[in-house]
């Protein structure tokens, strides 16, 4: 007898589950972070986070291990506290505002202590720590105080601007808030905690990629990065090499979009190897598409297309209108310098990463094609109104669209003066008591 489950149909579906598990076996463990638009709200920040591109860098990545030369109270390393909320308060007894912030400090802790929260203060390694102390005996601190070791490893590691500085961590050690003034510090966590929210747009969760795979590692440049975790801007393209891309084509697509420029050989010689990767991922539904330099002779980009058989789909830039020196303006509006770079996007449209590798190319498609899309995606349209739209799954996502649901408005928000606990003093290399 034939037996039932060996048809066609669940060959199919056995094939298909065999395919995500090995491509699961296949590629890294993700790292995971939050997409930090409007995680929290500019007014949070000390100064509002303008010129502290540096600090504000370490949030959507994992929180570095503190260093620390001694401690008061218990030993408490970041390693031993995965599965809590973090809170770091990097501090000094000779700053003012510091020591203003400690009962906030105490009342905030001894609030959530119990919710799977945890306070740790880090003190300046180069002064004050004779006086450490008197100050936990006189505050009534009961939180662990830790010594930053003999260079300051711990403030260097977290980039220190000035003091204090306070550090929100969630529960997967990621880092989500970095300067947050001290008297938001609880409405930070409530929302990690999945409490009470003033937020005006969602969180939503998104993987992320070793350094290794990208050209330039760790030192790549910020503004290429500025966009990446956002939402791609639209684009219309009239002006084509080969066959147009619809958007019908382009929406809830995983995406590969590569920068070239014809007269330059490592240009072409990458755009030949994306050739190849298409060859592969295209049956997987991935679309790509060139996006040829706008400072680019169209007739040359079109008889390299011919010489080596390139099948993608290439979109002639328009020009710049910040200048004749740059790449045109798809790349101004995603920060792009320079040809050869690839660009990755997401299904939900998000772009993921820039400055890919190509050797790296096929597993970050993997990661992307294996991962659930997510629950709720924040989508700015052109006139950068907020909604909100409830993801299909991956399988009904060809099939149909999204219902968009748009919230309310959300008010104004005017930053109030800040008080003098959030008025921070200098960094011990530029302040000394």
């Amino acid at each position: 007898m034939k037996c039932p489950f060996v048809g066609s149909r669940w060959q199919s579906i056995l094939l298909r589950i065999a395919g995500v598990l090995a491509i699961s076996a296949s590629i890294e463990t993700p790292i995971y972070s939050q997409s930090l638009e409007n995680t929290f709200p500019n007014e949070w920040y000390v100064r509002d986070g303008e010129g502290l591109e540096e600090l504000r860098n370490l949030e959507g990545k994992p929180a570095q291990e503190i260093s620390i030369a001694e401690w008061k109270g218990e030993a408490s390393p970041l390693a031993q506290l995965k599965g809590k909320v973090v809170v770091l308060d990097f501090w000094a007894t000779w700053c003012g505002p510091c020591m203003a912030a400690i009962p906030k400090n105490i009342e905030f802790i001894n609030k959530y202590k119990d919710k799977g929260v945890a306070l740790i203060g880090i003190h300046d390694a180069k002064s004050g720590w004779d006086s450490v102390d008197k100050v936990i005996s006189e505050k009534g601190i009961e939180y662990p105080v830790g010594l930053d070791a003999a260079e300051g490893d711990s403030a260097k590691a977290y980039a220190l601007k000035f003091w204090p500085t306070y550090f929100v961590i969630d529960r997967d050690g990621i880092v989500r808030g970095a300067g947050i003034k001290p008297n938001k510090i609880e409405e930070a966590v409530e929302i990690i905690l999945g409490g009470s929210s003033t937020m005006s747009t969602p969180v939503t969760k998104i993987a992320s990629f070793p350094d290794r795979w990208f050209l330039g590692g760790e030192k790549r440049s910020k503004e290429s990065q500025s966009i990446v975790g956002k939402k791609i801007p639209k684009f219309e393209i009239n002006d084509w090499i080969g066959s147009k891309v619809e958007r019908d084509d382009w929406e809830q697509r995983v995406r590969v979009v590569q920068f070239v420029r014809p007269e330059l050989s490592p240009s072409m010689d990458q755009l030949a190897k994306l050739q190849s990767v298409a060859e592969r991922f295209a049956k997987q539904g991935v679309v790509f598409v060139a996006v040829c330099d706008a400072r680019s002779d169209k007739s040359r980009m079109e008889s390299i297309v011919e010489e080596k058989r390139i099948e993608i789909p290439i979109a002639m830039d328009r020009p710049s209108e910040k200048g004749a020196n740059r790449i045109g303006s798809m790349g101004d509006s995603l920060g792009i310098k320079f040809a050869p770079t690839t660009l990755v996007v997401d299904r939900s449209g998000v772009l993921r990463a820039s400055g890919v590798k190509p050797d790296f190319l096929d597993s970050m498609l993997n990661q992307l094609l294996a991962e659930s899309t997510p629950i709720l995606e924040t989508v700015v349209d052109e006139a950068d109104k907020v909604e909100v739209r409830k993801a299909d799954s991956p399988k009904e996502k060809t099939d149909s669209k999204a219902t968009d649901n748009p919230p309310p408005s959300p008010a104004t928000t005017t930053p109030a003066n800040p008080s003098k606990e959030d008025s921070p003093a200098p960094s011990s290399e530029s302040k000394k008591p």
